[in-house]
């Protein structure tokens, strides 16, 4: 809700405009001053962002398994 892409209440407006741009994925090789990510913001000041997004991401030597996001199909 930080962009102006969520809401606070049912009466908010959405900035259809802003949100993240992820460019890695958990497990992904990182290199030195490679981009992690892209905020689009229409708020000149993205710093409260910046430090939820730094504070979040966690960058290790070795290798880290991605967690299972499905744990199962249901089809009925």
């Amino acid at each position: 809700m930080l962009l102006g892409a969520g809401r606070a209440t049912k009466e908010s407006e959405i900035d259809l405009a802003v949100g993240l741009v992820l460019k890695k994925k958990i497990g992904d090789k990182v290199t030195k001053g490679e981009s992690l990510l892209t905020i689009h913001s229409n708020f000149e000041d993205v710093s409260e962002v910046k430090e939820l997004l730094y504070n979040n991401i966690r960058i290790s030597k070795e290798k880290v398994k991605a967690p299972v996001l499905i744990h199962e199909e249901i089809t009925q």
